[in-house]
């Protein structure tokens, strides 16, 4: 019976940070595409899908209190609060609604109009504005008139701590209030969003996932012996050595079986690629062998064979087909010899190798200094 390792093997940096670097044009696709999403959908919704448009019309004023000297004015100054409360009152309202009737403006007034004034302290105590904001800009400057005659007037009349208002700079025209846009972060912010979700995505899919991509990974978690890819240097060595009879005088088995593992690998395929990679080891006498995943009655003729040669397909869920056929072999009391990755990426093993080799050479270096 088999004994598998799966799950208990290392983490395999080198393998993943490969893997990642082919799915580099994916991450960066993913990326920009989330920016295009999250910046456009910003933009669309900020700019061209944009509710009503809103102006506003500022005024300043110089307001001096009703003091003997500056320094008594920090007892009676009014601030940005009271300044609003006021703006608020009936008696304000009243009689900014009755300076628009004056100027034939009586159709701004109305029980929104206290909706539409706001006031604003900065830095001078005696420098408040007040803003008037609207759908319509005539209807904004008109009102902020009518405030403007108010304040000067009535609200000056009325308080007092407050000696006179002078308008310093009214509000005779109206602003388009623009919305602060910050395309280029929402930009950034998506795709960031975007690389680290697909990264997390594809991490969680490379270390949960059973594939085979290195032929060392059929023996760390199945403890199968393995001659390496049809392409590996070492593969005819290692026939030689997996497949020959001790009592023969090292002489090769030849009733030997090539199997796939998963039902879609056509063993003859297997066995003809074989011939032509090491034509002085594999006999004619060697026989192909379909998959017991998809006819188990394969097994007998494994079963009496001298040497079974598993051919695995590399890639995704392979581990869980190889599984699958070496459980059903174990129970049927059939050995397996050896395997051999099938459809490797020769590529991507001759990286891992340059990799672990230069790593090798760099610890070797240190412990010489060392």
């Amino acid at each position: 019976m088999w004994k598998g390792y799966y799950g208990k093997e290392p983490f395999d940096l080198r393998l993943t940070a490969l893997r990642l670097a082919y799915r580099l044009p994916l991450l960066v696709a993913v990326t920009l595409l989330g920016a295009l999403l999250a910046g456009g959908g910003y933009y669309m919704k900020n700019v061209l899908l944009r509710g009503e448009r809103i102006y506003t019309a500022t005024s300043f004023y110089r307001v001096e209190y009703a003091v003997d000297n500056v320094e008594d004015m920090m007892s009676v100054y009014i601030n940005e609060m009271s300044w609003n409360t006021y703006l608020q009152s009936k008696l304000f309202l009243d009689a900014v609604e009755a300076h628009l009737a004056e100027a034939g403006r009586e159709e701004f007034g109305g029980e929104e109009l206290g909706q539409a004034i706001s006031a604003e302290v900065l830095s001078d105590l005696r420098v408040p504005s007040t803003t008037v904001t609207t759908g319509d800009p005539e209807k904004s400057v008109a009102i902020a008139g009518a405030v403007e005659a108010a304040m000067a007037q009535e609200l000056a009349a009325e308080l007092s701590e407050i000696g006179s208002v002078t308008v310093i700079d009214p509000g005779d025209t109206a602003q388009e209030v623009r919305p602060v846009l910050r395309a280029g972060r929402v930009f950034l912010f998506g795709g960031i969003l975007a690389c680290f979700l697909t990264l997390t995505i594809l991490l969680l899919k490379e270390t949960g996932d059973d594939c085979i991509w290195l032929p060392a990974s059929i023996w760390k978690r199945y403890g199968i012996k393995t001659a390496g890819t049809i392409e590996s240097r070492e593969l005819a060595e290692n026939i030689r050595y997996f497949f020959s009879r001790e009592e023969s005088g090292g002489g090769m088995r030849e009733d030997v079986a090539v199997c796939p593992v998963q039902e879609e690998l056509d063993s003859a395929e297997v066995l003809k690629r074989l011939k032509e990679a090491c034509p002085d080891l594999v006999g004619d006498k060697w026989f192909a062998v379909p998959s017991p995943l998809g006819q188990p009655e394969a097994v007998r003729r494994l079963r009496e064979a001298g040497g079974v040669l598993l051919a695995v397909r590399a890639g995704s869920h392979a581990g869980r087909a190889l599984e699958r056929v070496l459980e059903y072999l174990g129970q049927q009391d059939c050995t397996v010899t050896a395997a051999v990755l099938w459809d490797a990426d020769e590529k991507l093993i001759r990286r891992y190798d340059f990799i672990r080799t230069g790593d090798a050479e760099s610890k070797g270096t240190k412990r010489g200094k060392a």
